[in-house]
């Protein structure tokens, strides 16, 4: 018990030991079985779980729900399967264990199986994910070709190039494209084209042919080189039908090497197409500018020209001439106005001046000594000289005596009748009468004799 072979192992120490073992053994780790599945079961957890058993032994066996979940087949009780996988021992319980990650049913061939193995771990290293993958460059100088310099590969993509886009140069990395030399020819051809030569864009590829003539393009190293390219690549294997890694891994895949061809270059009768299109578009656009052009330049001169100062002058004379012509009818309007009201107050006046009442026969009669307005028989003493305005002028009279002390001739009281010949009128002056005009006559006649 006190040495090493002696001393007790503890059960978790011994599972932790074998299972050590076990997974450091490469052909454990990495190892195909055949045999029956039985006891199939599927976990709520996503794993599957069965026995995979033949006539001489059984060995437990777990496919996790990640490769499940990507696996296409998943087997059923009596199935014979083909599964890949490593070899460990589930410590809880001590029991030997293969862990899964790839089950096929057995009609499936080993190269098959293996192939399909390599794309899962090629996705998974993230080699297919379509975010990593480059544009192809629109005009390329130099195309770089990985292909077999003796097939008709290499002769089909000088035609296409050569027709299309005579201006690309082509630059052909020659390797094997099938045999056991093959993955590692395709790798350093590939890898020629990295630098020192200006290449664009690299096509790489073959002709049709048998899953094992197109093995070289699913190697593990040519799927590795290509994504560690640093030059944007097109893989051409095969005809439409056909797949390989090497389609996945590329940044475009074309269905056969012609078309690689016509992917990697433009239409040189395209191009020239498209030159025209543009020389016509700039053709239409410089006129449609020099059109506006025009139209703003004769906006700009009517604009200038209605900012003129000559333009600015008419239009205020016209506009001084326009109000001269309106305050000259509005003065006439309003002097004509005046001249009316004017008018009427001159007759309004006319009407009441003493010229008027003189004008229509009337006199005014006054002291000739002190000035006094003689308007009634009252103030007139016998004697009295007077002083008579008429129309016509201004002439002198006197109040002769009479032994009564009444009224003179020619001078009667206001209220007194006088008698009237036809045709006569009697009007009242400041308190007098006017006397009939053949009287006063007979009156002035007396006044000048005397």
């Amino acid at each position: 018990m006190d040495g090493a072979g002696t001393r007790p192992w503890a059960v978790g120490d011994l599972t932790q030991y074998i299972r050590e073992r076990l997974e450091a053994d490469p052909l454990l780790d990495e190892i195909w079985v055949r045999g029956q599945a039985s006891n199939v079961f599927r976990a709520r957890s996503g794993h599957v779980y069965f026995t995979l058993r033949d006539d001489d032994g059984q060995l437990k066996s777990a496919l996790f729900k990640g490769q499940a979940r990507r696996s296409a087949y998943t087997p059923v009780d009596g199935d014979d399967v083909i599964v890949h996988g490593r070899v460990s021992v589930f410590p809880r319980d001590g029991t030997l264990q293969l862990y899964v990650d790839l089950v096929e049913g057995a009609g499936a061939g080993l190269d098959q199986l293996r192939l399909e193995l390599l794309r899962r771990q090629l996705e998974a290293d993230g080699l297919f994910d379509p975010s990593r993958k480059r544009p192809l460059p629109a005009f390329p100088a130099r195309i770089g070709v990985v292909t077999s310099p003796d097939g008709s590969v290499w002769h089909d993509i000088q035609h296409v190039v050569a027709r299309r886009y005579p201006l690309a140069e082509l630059v052909l990395a020659p390797s094997a494209v099938q045999g056991d030399a093959a993955p590692d020819g395709l790798v350093a051809a590939l890898e020629s084209l990295q630098v020192g030569h200006g290449i664009d864009v690299i096509i790489i590829g073959r002709g049709g042919g048998s899953a094992e003539d197109l093995a070289a393009f699913n190697s593990e190293a040519l799927a590795r080189a290509l994504f560690r390219s640093r030059v944007p690549t097109i893989s051409a294997v095969g005809h439409e039908t056909d797949w390989s890694i090497c389609d996945l891994v590329a940044d475009v895949r074309a269905p056969t090497p012609s078309a690689a061809a016509e992917i990697a270059t433009p239409s040189a009768v395209t191009i020239a197409g498209d030159i025209l299109d543009d020389l016509r578009r700039l053709q239409d656009a410089a006129q449609s500018a020099v059109s506006l052009a025009d139209r703003s330049l004769d906006l700009g001169q009517r604009r200038l020209a209605l900012r003129s100062p000559a333009l600015v002058i008419a239009r205020q004379r016209v506009s001084v001439d326009n109000s001269l012509a309106l305050l000259e009818r509005v003065g006439r309007t309003r002097m004509e106005r005046e001249r009316s009201r004017i008018d009427a107050s001159l007759a309004v006046l006319g009407a009441l001046s003493p010229r008027r009442t003189l004008e229509r026969g009337f006199s005014i009669v006054t002291d000739r000594d002190s000035g006094q307005v003689i308007d009634g028989p009252a103030l007139a003493s016998p004697g009295m000289r007077l002083s008579v305005a008429a129309a016509g002028g201004t002439y002198e009279a006197e109040v002769p005596g009479g032994g009564s002390g009444g009224p003179g001739p020619g001078l009667v009281r206001r209220k007194r009748p006088v008698s009237v010949a036809p045709g006569q009128q009697m009007l009242p002056v400041s308190g007098l009468e006017r006397l009939p005009a053949a009287t006063a006559d007979a009156q002035r006649r007396t006044a000048r004799r005397g």
